[in-house]
């Protein structure tokens, strides 16, 4: 190991909105992305989306100055603004002045026309040196007809015309049954599981859109727009003040206009435990932390940034990562407090700790005591039901580690459907989930102390801290085909045999890479009988029931391997990775699997249907498939940044990581070879993903998001704590209507 110090001095100004790439690497600290990651394309503004850059253009910081009212497309609605207000006002000035001339001339008294001269020429006095006393105003002035500059009081809360509906698409129909709620419906449970009602009339995937479009409307609807506003919301959800300096990155938030600017709940969770121990204690843990290996630590001391490096020169990427996360946190350095943050170089989180530990870490911050560090917490536990609560399911349950069927259950009387995806990334709650993902599976970790430490990816039952991964991370495709010419009408997958380590003492087959080519490439002899062949149950598209007609009634039996000739494309690339040569399992991967070549992202564009799942850790690839304007399917158990930002069945598909979803799925937009599909669903999810993509995956989303996290960590190893909170002041007030 190698302790590398390196200095980056902020510069004294430094646009938030920096159109620097990010420093990229193809090569990854984890085997699992070496022959997956895509350079980074040029970070470029958007004129349509960047009014910010333009407004940030000058020599100065947008914090450095009172604000400003500036004319931009952004902030003027046509016919609102303060120049359609002006050129109406000069046309009557026009025709008053000609008015005047007409009935001067008309007047044969020479009295008269004395008068009108006098009067004309105290009109003419006021245009010239009165006007300004008393400015014009209109019956229906607004925000947008204020002076472009207001020296007067320049602590005057600012409106920027932000509508709720900027990013709204136009959406295709449900049925009109449904959405009256006439029918007999599918229940969802604490799970975040719909399960289907046989019974029903209503197709559950139907179901499931309308109620993830009635929530996405209603989050997006009720987010805050002024900084009073986000206070009270932040102290209502959190049951604090939020953490000094909260006034700036609401700065950021509304110069950069940042969608949802509620919603980062994630943060709380992540630091909730750490909010038990005092500062002396969390700041000696950092300092432990920094010493670990494959770590780096960054520092902002008054602004500035050094960081320190604690990992070996042969771990290919980790330069790139530790660049990368500097990128984040230069634009913001200079308004942060002083701070240490200690990252992982890894995919993969470190640090699990015991249900009774992190039990007794939330009481003692509901009761405002700090942990003792002296206190014993028990270090003799493993395995992942350690980490859950002792009446969840896992505990509930003999769970063994086996090597599964990679055939998952479609019974009708089983069929399930994400609803909540954030709620069937629980393990505690899903515990069938070890069972069949690479990450979990075989694997028996040991419970640890609370460490301080940054991540890329985590599962629910991890302590670490999740941070902001940019790995992959594209502005845009250079291919863009719209969904209604992509010419491909199959699921499309192509990666590496990652996930897991491939040994004979390890579960591979079941793991959730390998169980996905299994099943989506699986074809029965010819020499078979019907009855011998892979069935699966699955329920037919609407346009193939029969109205007012129970599910119960539909549902049939399909052969797998006429299936996955018909409507998949999945397969491993290149040779196999992360296997044992010595026992034979790499021999075993070449004669079970087809490798396929890799797939240029040119001909990825033209399928309809694009697979994402898991690798070792999260899937770095979804931002880029989101922008290929294709149907994403996604299945994984990782949370992240974005995961409360977004909503499943509005801008992708959610998969159980068991697949027993896939083919009803897959049969409901894509149709049967004799009735067609809901096509027009599957373009406006396809289309709103790569909506999302471009306005709330943005790199200053991306910032936003770390500026939030940083204050709060800020907060948290500053001596004085208490003395750290926000206090607001209406002078500090932006408003975004």
């Amino acid at each position: 190991m190698s302790l590398r110090p390196h200095t980056y001095s902020t510069p004294a100004i430094t646009p938030p909105t920096s159109s620097r790439p990010f420093p990229h690497r193809a090569i990854s600290p984890n085997l699992a992305d070496n022959k997956h990651h895509v350079q980074l394309s040029s970070y470029r503004r958007d004129k349509d989306r960047a009014a910010a850059g333009r407004r940030l253009a000058n020599n100065r910081s947008v914090w450095a100055r009172p604000p400003q009212r500036k004319r931009s497309e952004d902030e003027l609605e046509d016919g609102d603004g303060d120049g359609d207000i002006d050129s109406k006002a000069k046309r009557s000035r026009r025709w008053t002045l000609q008015g005047s001339i007409m009935a001067m001339r008309s007047v044969s008294s020479s009295s008269s026309r004395k008068w009108v001269l006098y009067g004309l020429g105290l009109y003419l006095l006021y245009l010239t040196c009165l006007r300004h006393l008393f400015p014009h105003t209109s019956p229906d002035r607004t925000v947008h007809s204020l002076p472009l500059f207001d020296t007067v009081n320049s602590s005057r809360s600012i409106s920027i015309k932000r509508s709720s509906t900027r990013f709204a698409l136009p959406r295709a129909p449900l049925p009109p049954a449904l959405l009256a709620r006439r029918s007999l419906e599918h229940k969802v449970g604490e799970d975040g599981l719909l399960k289907v009602n046989p019974k029903s009339t209503v197709n559950p995937i139907h179901q499931l859109i309308r109620d993830a479009r009635d929530e996405w409307d209603k989050k997006v609807n009720t987010q805050s727009k002024t900084l009073l506003e986000a206070t009270k919301e932040y102290t209502r959800r959190y049951g604090r003040k939020p953490p000094e300096g909260f006034d700036k990155w609401w700065d950021y938030v509304v110069e950069n206009n940042i969608p949802l600017p509620d919603e980062y709940d994630q943060i709380h969770r992540d630091l909730l435990p750490f909010r038990a121990l005092s500062p002396k204690d969390l700041n000696n843990r950092i300092k432990q932390a920094s010493k670990l290996s494959d770590t780096y630590t960054l520092r902002v001391k008054k602004g500035s940034i050094r960081t320190n490096v604690f990992y070996s020169a042969d771990i290919h990427g980790a330069d790139e990562r530790l660049e990368q996360q500097t990128e984040l946190l230069r634009p913001i350095a200079r308004f942060l407090p002083d701070l240490q943050a200690v990252w992982s170089v890894h995919d993969t989180p470190r640090t699990i700790i015991g249900w009774d530990y992190r039990r007794e870490l939330a009481e003692h911050v509901e009761d405002e005591e700090w942990f003792d560090e002296e206190e014993e917490i028990d270090l003799t536990l493993s395995g992942w039901s350690a980490a859950c609560p002792p009446r969840s399911r896992i505990k509930m349950s003999n769970q063994q580690f086996s090597n599964a069927s990679w055939i998952p259950d479609t019974s009708l009387v089983n069929k399930k459907f994400v609803s909540s995806h954030s709620k069937t990334m629980d393990i505690c709650c899903h515990p069938d989930v070890i069972n069949l993902h690479g990450a979990l599976a075989g694997k028996l970790p040991k419970v640890d102390h609370l460490t301080p430490i940054f991540t890329l990816s985590k599962t629910a039952l991890h302590a670490d801290i999740l941070g902001v991964p940019v790995e992959q991370w594209t502005e845009r495709n250079s291919v863009d085909i719209p969904f209604e010419d992509k010419v491909i009408n199959r699921l499309l997958w192509r990666g590496s045999n990652t996930g897991t380590e491939h040994d004979k003492g390890t579960p591979w087959r079941t793991s959730h890479r390998t169980r996905l080519i299994s099943l989506t490439n699986h074809a029965d002899a010819g020499n078979l009988d019907e009855n011998e062949q892979v069935k699966i149950d699955f329920i037919p598209p609407p346009k193939a029931m029969k109205s007012k007609m129970q599910l119960e009634k539909f549902v049939k039996k399909y052969d797998l391997g006429s299936w996955n000739q018909r409507s998949m494309d999945l397969a491993f690339t290149g040779s196999p990775l992360q296997c044992n040569v010595d026992d034979g399992t790499c021999d075993d991967l070449i004669e079970e699997f087809s490798w396929a070549d890799q797939m240029t992202h040119e001909d990825e564009a033209n399928y309809k249907f694009i697979m994402d799942v898991d690798g070792n850790a999260w899937s770095a690839r979804f931002k880029r498939l989101l922008n290929t304007g294709s149907l994403i399917f996604k299945a994984t158990i990782m949370p992240e940044w974005w995961t409360d930002r977004t909503q499943p069945w509005v801008h992708y598909v959610p998969i159980q990581i068991d697949y027993s979803d896939l083919y009803d799925i897959m049969a409901f937009f894509q149709g049967l070879p004799s009735k067609p599909g809901e096509s027009a669903l599957a373009r406006d999810i396809a289309n709103a993903g790569k909506n999302w993509s471009a306005t709330h995956w943005r790199k200053e989303d991306m910032i936003a998001y770390m500026f939030r996290l940083y204050l709060e960590w800020g907060r948290l190893v500053a001596d004085k704590r208490s003395d750290m909170d926000f206090e607001y002041d209406e002078k500090m007030e932006r408003s975004r209507e």
